[in-house]
């Protein structure tokens, strides 16, 4: 009996294990396919969207064709918002350091105001793949409910910026590991924790809906 269950878990672990290797394996090559700058950001979608589908329970996923006709499907309007975020970025954090080097009041109003853009910005970073791959939006929609959800739920949000942190500092320290299956685990617990505080919101509104009925 004990035997049976160590097996299965070891069995299940070895699939997991496959499952992220093979997913970051393609995670590389469709970034690749892109030359890197126009393959990173459909690629991570893909990555996403199957990560998606495992955080659901989801059997019998089709890793590599699910993978790849996302990865066509969603290029040109991944790629858009990866311009967006890239802009915005450089803005917010950009204005920070130039505000910082200034002297006197009105600089240092700015200073925090471009602080708080830079903290609305890390909280649209953490929401917003798993928002792009749950909910059919526009790309504003997109980054709009992303906010939404980061500024609704700040405890899910502080768990998984320290998830984020946990798993890139783990990394860092075993580099080794990286090639095999590191993007991949961290999409998938990103992906499975926004998955959880997708639910609950969808439920309490639920709650909310019936009671007004």
């Amino acid at each position: 009996m004990l035997g049976g269950r160590l097996l299965t878990g070891v069995l299940a672990f070895c699939n997991w294990v496959t499952h992220f290797a093979l997913l970051n394996l393609l995670w590389i090559v469709g970034t690749l396919m892109g030359g890197i700058v126009l393959g990173l950001a459909p690629s991570t979608v893909a990555m996403y969207t199957v990560s998606r589908k495992q955080a659901r329970g989801e059997e019998n996923v089709r890793l590599a064709k699910t993978f790849f006709s996302t990865y066509r499907k969603e290029f040109f309007r991944a790629n858009g918002l990866a311009l967006i975020l890239t802009v915005a970025g450089w803005l917010c954090f950009y204005d920070l350091q130039f505000f910082q080097q200034m002297e006197g009041p009105l600089y240092t109003f700015l200073t925090y105001v471009a602080m708080a853009a830079c903290l609305t910005f890390i909280i649209l970073l953490v929401y917003i793949l798993p928002v792009y791959v749950h909910y059919d939006l526009k790309l504003m929609q997109m980054m709009k409910q992303a906010l939404f959800i980061g500024f609704l739920k700040p405890s899910n949000l502080i768990l998984m910026i320290i998830t984020s942190l946990s798993t890139y500092y783990f990394f860092i320290s075993f580099p080794g590991f990286i090639p095999l299956f590191g993007f991949t685990i961290f999409a998938h617990l990103n992906m499975w924790m926004g998955l959880k505080c997708f639910e609950t919101i969808e439920e309490i509104k639920l709650e909310s809906d019936s009671e007004a009925a």
